[in-house]
């Protein structure tokens, strides 16, 4: 009955649910809005857990478990016959390990979400997972078993239920638990917010061989940390990809020695523009980009770059450039002669709803604006349109 209702009501208005709950005394009201409310974000962040047979835990765990997509990439990174989860969450990631591994052992410290993780699981026939009720720690003070990977996304909200990122401020603090993991494994992937500076993460965990920063959409979504307990690398040797998890593939691939050793040429906007993919930019892959197409850098802060010829094929955004004007509502309406246009802003003084409202502009329509500093610090307006084709520029 419950599973039927839930069918039925999934593009109710769940407000109007709870307020003629006793209309079904056998309905448990709360609990069936919570359901049709998960299943409504899980149709798009798990599409293949979209099933009324499954249950879902609080907002909480759905908030951080992996999209569909990124659980998809990780799984598709590695594998082999036996691996941890020791941050099992929803499991949405032991799921598809287990698609990748002969056993997975799903770790979680909560007793509910055990519970649901155990119920989902037989519901999915992912038949090669054992669920353990510990702490990561509790967990592998027993084990005697040798992994091919453990795996950690540590909980990034405190005691508060307030955001976090640091690593030392996650749970588990993988810092202060990366010697113990090491007695089971010799490689451990770490899953990170995207807030996290990368540099400060490299220098923390030491042993990192390959990094991964993925975004969906042109999103950051997460950072995926490789840490071997036999890499011998430096810091600046350490290889980074940016993955465009719609796709499945990757992107840019450097190293921060090569980042560091790139040449870099500024210039005057030519032609064509680029705003290169989020992930790119998280990455911190801001002269090697430049080095590796050729293009010029609008400026040393501004992350913006140009070719007087189009490079097709380059991870960005791409625009044709109609113009360069001085930052005045006039100015830029006797160029585009339209009452609408795309703003973003990149090392410009004002905000986007700032230049909107000083260009008395609405938003959409056909041109894009980018308020920029250009070189000797020139604060102009690039009115552009997009290019359509290149591997980014939804």
């Amino acid at each position: 009955m419950l599973k039927s209702f839930i069918i039925n009501n999934l593009n109710s208005d769940l407000h109007r649910l709870l307020l003629t709950a006793q209309r079904y005394p056998d309905i448990d009201m709360p609990y069936a809005v919570s359901q049709i409310e998960a299943l409504r974000k899980v149709k798009d962040k798990i599409p293949s857990w979209f099933n009324p047979a499954l249950q879902f835990p609080p907002s909480l765990s759905l908030e951080q478990s992996s999209s569909e997509a990124a659980a998809a990439y990780k799984s598709a990174l590695f594998s082999g016959q036996i691996m941890a989860d020791l941050t099992g969450g929803m499991g949405i990631d032991s799921f598809f390990w287990s698609k990748s591994f002969d056993k997975v052992h799903y770790v979680e410290q909560s007793e509910q979400l055990c519970r649901v993780a155990q119920h989902n699981f037989e519901v999915l026939s992912a038949n090669g997972i054992t669920v353990h009720h510990f702490d990561a720690a509790s967990f592998l003070a027993q084990n005697t078993t040798r992994f091919d990977l453990v795996y950690l996304d540590p909980a990034r909200r405190d005691q508060q239920k307030n955001k976090v990122f640091l690593l030392s401020d996650c749970t588990p603090n993988i810092v202060e638990l990366m010697n113990e993991i090491f007695k089971h494994t010799d490689q451990i992937l770490l899953k990170t917010a995207p807030m996290l500076d990368i540099a400060l993460a490299v220098k923390d965990l030491k042993k990192v061989s390959k990094i991964w920063v993925c975004a969906l959409n042109n999103e950051c979504k997460e950072v995926l940390y490789l840490i071997d307990n036999k890499s011998v690398m430096s810091e600046n040797e350490v290889e980074i990809h940016t993955v465009n998890l719609h796709t499945g593939m990757v992107n840019f691939q450097f190293t921060k020695a090569e980042e560091l050793n790139a040449p870099i040429h500024l210039g005057v906007p030519q032609n064509y523009l680029y705003e290169p993919d989020t992930a790119l930019l998280k990455a911190g892959a801001f002269k090697s980009f430049a080095s590796r197409y050729g293009l010029n850098k609008l400026h040393t802060h501004t992350h913006l770059y140009t070719s007087d010829q189009f490079i097709p094929e380059i991870p960005a955004r791409s625009f044709k450039i109609i113009d360069v004007v001085k930052y005045s509502a006039d100015t830029v309406k006797s160029v585009i002669k339209d009452s609408k246009a795309n703003i973003a802003v990149r090392n410009f003084p004002d905000t986007v709803q700032e230049m909107r409202k000083k260009l008395k502009l609405a938003d959409g329509g056909h041109y894009y604006l980018f308020g920029a500093t250009i070189l000797e610090d020139k604060k102009v307006i690039l009115v552009c349109e997009k290019v359509i084709s290149g591997i980014n520029n939804t």
